[in-house]
């Protein structure tokens, strides 16, 4: 059958070569923090995507670890990279002030990278303090779905890229969920909702 009869367009078989340039594009990183002057996954994160040429809204619960990722992504790629804006992400206005910070900063968004996580209170489901999980599943869970619920509508005013999209979310996972062992339940647990729940927010991008 031909190209033309199933609607596929002329060069369908030789696509546009994807970039790996991010310049002009905006991400947001939670948790871009770290509680040294290492570098955590957050900070990593962060740090890579300003290389790659975006700019780039580092949130963290403390304004100084933010401020310290900021300092070191814009003393290397040039002041106004990056900004540092302190959120608690298990709070929907922090969430949306964050997307609402990276709209007025660069006129856009591109790219939210869900890296907040918590270990969570020790125990097996036995002894787990129920208050204590909750908790954490508002930090490790929860966070993403507020984070999206404002950064999704913000990427839909983008022009859609026949490659890209809208937008990118990357949801920071573990291992933990595939291979159990642990004494904290809630980190696995929680690792198996951030893979599962994959799917229907790619969709919505």
């Amino acid at each position: 059958m031909s190209s033309d009869k199933l609607n596929l367009p002329a060069d369908h078989l030789n696509p546009r070569r994807p970039s790996h340039s991010l310049s002009g594009r905006v991400a947001i990183v939670t948790g871009a923090g770290s509680q040294s002057n290492g570098i955590g996954n957050g900070r990593a994160a962060a740090i890579l995507l300003a290389e790659a040429g975006a700019h780039v809204v580092c949130t963290d619960i403390n304004l100084d670890w933010a401020n310290t990722t900021v300092s070191m992504i814009n003393s290397e790629f040039g002041d106004g990279t990056a900004v540092a804006i302190q959120a608690d992400v298990t709070k929907a206005a922090d969430c949306k002030r964050t997307v609402d910070e990276a709209l007025r900063r660069f006129g856009r968004l591109d790219i939210l990278v869900n890296n907040v996580g918590v270990g969570g209170p020790h125990g097996t489901a036995v002894e787990v303090d129920p208050k204590q999980w909750a908790q954490g599943l508002e930090v490790n869970v929860t966070s993403m779905m507020l984070m999206a619920k404002f950064a999704v509508p913000a990427m839909e005013r983008n022009k859609r890229d026949e490659l890209s999209g809208r937008g990118a979310i990357v949801n920071i996972a573990s291992i933990a969920g595939l291979i159990g062992g642990t004494p904290v339940l809630l980190y696995p647990t929680n690792t198996i909702a951030l893979k599962r729940d994959r799917k229907p927010v790619r969709t919505e991008t």
